[in-house]
């Protein structure tokens, strides 16, 4: 259990920043991280246990060997986050709520302390992100929410002069993931430790996202990781290629949709006509899934096209993809070298943060 004297120094400080303004949301999130930190679990014990599954002691060990691939060929922060194991007992960590206007493809930021704008509201607890999220329906807004099976605390809790209690755990979902897919997830929470710019969440996400996809390639074109592979490393290595290529295709879509969108936004017409032909291209974009849906291979998009689409879900999708490609066409202009890249990562972070305190 934390002690007493670590509860207080955490929840004071998280106080000190976030003042006395919506204490019910702060509270939520500080207790629940703070449990989800107590039943945290050191991964080199649990595999020198003999009473650790054979199937958690292999993730396990692929998970210790991407970590120490991404710190020593990739440069990422080495530090003691990743060296502790949580079982969640659930599919997500947290529920986030995501919202925008019906009539228009921007997103709604939530402003905290510290961290800046960002556009999303996590909830440890899934009761509470529904009630949230039907407040935000309450207001006339398009709302999404969805199961999040990762989060970073960024580089603030992951300090090497801060206690190992502190820093961010393996979580249990991560496991629940294709080896490809595990792989990426862990170098993408890494990554966030790099950089983070306040009030841009498609830049943070979008600079992840290019890390975990190039990082899992070259993890997995090195031939000693094939040992820790569940089967053929070649067939991993194909399954995310192909994986890749459903998410293209998914994205090409979705992009189709959201471009037409943007222009029946612009148009000199009345709402009415608006909201009229926005659920026109909704139903055309299921349309053009379920014409396509055999083109998909390895990945399965039933559920989200199940939903009840608004221009929530498609900014979700833009969120995470949309600048992908620069930071692609950054890292060959510093020729493909980790510590040039996240340098000029660094740099333009700067640069942001600077034009955000403006």
């Amino acid at each position: 259990m934390i002690s007493g004297i670590k509860l207080f120094i955490t929840l004071g400080a998280l106080f000190f920043l976030i003042g006395c303004s919506d204490l019910g949301f702060y509270w939520q999130a500080a207790s629940g991280h703070l449990e989800l930190l107590n039943r945290k679990q050191d991964i080199q014990e649990l595999l020198e246990s003999p009473e650790t599954s054979p199937v958690l002691k292999r993730k396990l060990k692929l998970v210790e060997s991407v970590r120490k691939y991404a710190v020593l060929k990739m440069g990422l922060p080495e530090n003691t986050a990743y060296t502790a194991y949580v079982d969640l007992g659930r599919p997500f960590v947290t529920m986030v709520v995501t919202a925008a206007q019906p009539l228009e493809l921007k997103p709604k930021q939530w402003c905290y302390w510290f961290v800046g704008c960002q556009e999303y509201r996590g909830y440890f607890d899934q009761k509470d992100a529904e009630a949230f999220a039907l407040k935000m329906e309450e207001q006339n807004l398009d709302v999404s929410l969805a199961g999040v099976s990762a989060y970073s605390t960024l580089d603030w809790l992951n300090k090497p002069w801060l206690p190992n209690y502190f820093s961010d755990p393996v979580l249990s979902t991560f496991l629940l993931k294709h080896d490809a897919e595990l792989i990426a997830t862990l170098i993408h929470e890494m990554a966030h430790q790099i950089v983070y710019v306040k009030n841009d969440t498609t830049f943070n996400e979008s600079f992840a996202t290019f890390v975990e996809q190039e990082g899992l390639l070259q993890f997995l074109a090195e031939k000693e990781n094939s040992i820790l592979i569940e089967g053929n490393l070649e067939k991993t290595y194909q399954w995310y290629l192909t994986a890749r290529e459903d998410r293209l295709l998914f994205r090409k879509l979705v992009t189709k949709t959201f471009d037409k969108m943007k222009i029946l936004f612009a148009e000199n017409i009345s709402d009415t006509e608006k909201f009229k032909k926005k659920q026109q291209l909704f139903n055309e974009l299921r349309d053009n899934f379920m014409r396509r849906k055999e083109e998909f291979q390895v990945l399965s998009y039933n559920k989200w096209f199940a939903k009840n689409l608004n221009n929530s879900h498609l900014l979700g999708v833009k969120r995470y993809h949309s600048q992908v490609e620069k930071f692609a066409l950054l890292f060959e202009e510093q020729g493909k070298q980790w510590t040039k890249f996240f340098d000029a990562v660094r740099k333009l972070a700067k640069q942001k943060n600077s034009k955000t305190m403006l």
